[in-house]
């Protein structure tokens, strides 16, 4: 193996290389260079346990745990090692087993103030604590600890809140304030937070809100901005949360102007570029309380404000590390999206609440869901619930979404799949979508036909706009997303004076290593390159990362093919044509596409060699590009990862680079279904349809489809081919064998998991 042009032949320059891949986000070459190392020296300790922390960061837990097991074999006395396994087992989850594995480290060490931390937290989730050794992750743990014996206190044998409250007040014992001002601190901080969440869960909140002011305003005592300044800022994040759910604004106000003081000392007084940029990301919450404040203030337009800047400050950071800052626009400016046909629905996550923003044409403010009155302010109990909901609603769809994608034979046991149609109505209920529809219509000239969705966090990974499928009056809306408002307010290349022509760059990658095939991708490109002059196809093996680079950016590279020019009767041209260009205005991936949850820059389009990454997309200008569609992508997210800041994707990659539009899928779809809808989508929108619509139509097209329409949709594509043609027509003559056998009248594709994947985000 190389380092560049240097062997490595010693286990310390692994080590290093996997420092420096480590700086630079590259975890999965961090993982390969630690085990190139275990090779060279397998018994050394503190390689297991950092191939344990690179594991855990892109959520692989179960080989955490074996690597864990490893550096427990070669120290069984370091209760780090414990503590780590156990929190790889609570992500599983396993809770019983991770209480064990938290109790061996305590055994080695009792003021570790974390791992007591930790184990209050896997206790909230058990009834009681129990002895097993029939898990198969029990294994490295060959005596069973008995905490609760050796401390004298039975009541660690307990679980839920007694447990959870018995553990905290335990570590105390063993953390003292003038000895262990951090570990005191910070324990105080999770009673604070217990308290704050039983208060949730109960009809009479706020004496248990009450006790977690206490304890909050406890850990500041020892959590100074001096001292802990980063564990300060994290209690008044904690605090203000608090203040908003008991009313007491004014109170929560002054800890946000101190929290406020205490983040931009910190900012300006950090130099490492790397360290400001996670100090920033970290404390986005803090400034998404904010928006809390201002809701229940009554200034609906502030709080939007706030919103805005918030999404647009992380998305800056995310992709450009700060360097090309994204400006806000005001209310003013936002309102020139809307029409007397065109609304907004925009969502803010913050720690406190979720809050729903209607933006309307005809009311002079925005209207917060909850409201009655345009400034009234607006109760935060529903809002707390609703996020609450949620964030549980987030949990099961990860739960289920993560073991359907890891089977292989995914019509076993497709519980993600089948339960999707449930997952949705739930989540409209959460949502309160019909109350959002009813604000729609309401005291409305014309009715709203097109929606833009905003939405924030993990909402952005979710199909939102099949919630808002029909309205009352059976008529479908039609919607776009964006990232941000102001990615509709940007200059881009549809605002050039004269059209831009239509030239395809489509790059087709069918198969692609350890990712299940795309049967239907040469299918998909032969139907929509036919539709454009001239079109730029990359196919298979020829998709190598140097060449697309070349394509996407316009630069010449030998032996790219071109598909031979069409006649004209299958093309349709916009009214008033187009100028002539060398430029791509269009750009087709019919490949694989992963989102990274770790590292966003390192999100992916899979090639046939190598990727090519989120940070060289927007390396790249890609202002001429009109269109980007990616037919099989996704945002999958697994196990219990949520998003604190704002998602950061290809699509907002490729949108902040220029690009006006970007069709994208939330989920990989069966791929006759990706064919069926982008075919569709192309076809309408070379006829005049404007994008949104075309995908709108597409999609509903798809839902609605017979198998006697389908089959004959196939045959008319199948007629039209010349008898010569060797590569198509046996396909679809087997497509249509297969179909002739299903019921005439049933809807092959009316599933949602067929047609809720696809969205349109970006400008309309």
């Amino acid at each position: 193996m190389e380092k560049g042009d240097l062997l490595i032949n010693d286990a310390e320059g692994w080590l290093n290389q996997a420092k420096e891949q480590f700086e630079v986000g590259d975890l999965e070459g961090v993982i390969a260079s630690y085990d190139q190392a275990i090779d060279i020296k397998p018994d050394e300790y503190s390689i297991w346990s950092n191939r344990g922390l690179a594991l855990a960061d892109i959520g692989r837990y179960e080989k955490v745990i074996a690597s864990y097991d490893q550096a427990i074999k070669i120290k069984p006395d370091e209760y780090l090692a414990w503590s780590n396994r156990g929190i790889a087992l609570h992500n599983i989850p396993q809770y019983q087993e991770a209480i064990a594995c938290y109790d061996k480290a305590l055994e080695l060490k009792l003021d570790d103030h974390n791992t007591w931390i930790n184990r209050g937290l896997a206790v909230a989730n058990v009834v009681k604590i129990t002895k097993t050794s029939t898990s198969p992750f029990i294994s490295a743990v060959t005596t069973h600890p008995n905490l609760a014996q050796t401390l004298n206190n039975p009541n660690l044998n307990l679980g839920g809140y007694e447990g959870v409250f018995a553990t905290y007040q335990e570590g105390l014992k063993h953390c003292p304030k003038d000895t262990h001002p951090e570990g005191w601190g910070e324990l105080h901080q999770a009673i604070g937070s217990t308290q704050y969440f039983r208060g949730c869960r109960d009809a009479n909140p706020n004496p248990y809100w009450r006790k977690a002011f206490r304890h909050y305003d406890n850990s500041l005592k020892t959590l100074t901005p001096e001292d802990f300044p980063e564990a300060h800022l994290e209690v008044l994040q904690d605090l203000i949360r608090t203040l908003l759910a008991l009313e007491e604004i004014y109170q929560a106000q002054e800890f946000q102007r101190r929290g406020t003081d205490v983040l931009n000392n910190l900012l300006q007084n950090t130099k490492s570029p790397a360290k400001k940029k996670q100090l920033a990301l970290k404390f986005a919450p803090f400034q998404q309380l904010t928006v809390d404040l201002a809701v229940q203030s009554g200034d609906a337009v502030q709080a939007l404000k706030l919103a805005e800047e918030g999404k647009n400050a992380c998305l800056s950071w995310l992709l450009a590390s700060r360097n090309q800052e994204i400006p806000s626009p005001t209310w003013e400016e936002i309102k020139q999206l809307l029409n007397p046909t065109t609304a907004i629905v925009y969502w803010h996550i913050s720690p406190a609440a979720l809050h729903t923003f209607i933006l309307k044409h005809d009311n002079p403010l925005p209207i917060v869901l909850g409201q009655t009155k345009l400034t009234e302010k607006t109760p935060l109990i529903p809002q707390i619930q609703r996020l609450r909901d949620f964030d549980a609603w987030v949990k099961d769809w990860n739960q289920d979404y993560s073991q359907y994608r890891q089977k292989k034979d995914k019509s076993v046991d497709k519980d993600w799949l089948d339960n999707l149609p449930d997952m949705l109505k739930r989540l409209a209920k959460i949502l309160d979508i019909p109350a959002i529809i009813n604000i729609l219509q309401t005291s409305q000239s014309q009715p709203i036909q097109n929606l833009i969705l905003i939405p924030h966090r993990d909402l952005h990974r979710f199909p939102l706009h099949a919630l808002f499928n029909q309205d009352e009056k059976g008529q479908n809306f039609t919607i776009s997303y964006l990232p941000s408002a102001q990615f509709s307010l940007k200059p881009t290349a549809d605002d050039e004076d004269e059209p831009s022509p239509q030239q395809l760059l489509s790059v087709e990658v069918a198969e692609s290593q350890n990712l299940p095939p795309l049967s239907f991708v040469a299918f998909e490109a032969e139907a929509i390159t036919e539709l454009f002059a001239n079109p730029q196809r990359i196919q298979g093996k020829e998709a190598t990362k140097k060449r697309v680079e070349a394509a996407l950016e316009n630069r010449p590279l030998a032996k790219i093919s071109l598909t031979p020019p069409q006649p004209d009767s299958l093309k349709t041209l916009p009214k008033g044509g187009y100028k002539r260009s060398n430029k791509h205005q269009i750009f087709h991936f019919a490949g694989h596409g992963n989102y990274n949850f770790a590292q966003p820059l390192n999100s992916e389009l899979v090639l046939v060699d190598e990727e090519l990454t989120l940070k060289e997309i927007y390396e790249k200008d890609l202002a001429s590009y009109q269109l980007v569609s990616l037919s099989a992508c996704e945002t999958a997210i697994t196990d219990n990862q949520t998003i604190t800041t704002e998602y950061v994707g290809l699509v907002s990659g490729f949108l902040s680079k220029g690009v006006n539009q970007v069709v994208s899928t939330l989920w990989t779809v069966k791929s006759a279904a990706t064919a069926l809808v982008m075919i569709e989508f192309y076809r309408r929108w070379q006829a005049g349809t404007s994008e949104v619509q075309a995908l709108t139509e597409a999609t509903q097209w798809l839902k609605n489809l017979t198998a006697a329409q389908l089959k004959q949709w196939y045959q008319t594509f199948f007629d039209q081919l010349p008898r010569e043609e060797g590569r198509i027509r046996p396909f679809l003559k087997n497509e249509l064998y297969n179909i002739a056998t299903m019921e005439p009248n049933s809807k092959p594709y009316e599933h949602p998991y067929y047609w809720a994947a696809f969205i349109i985000t970006g400008k309309l």
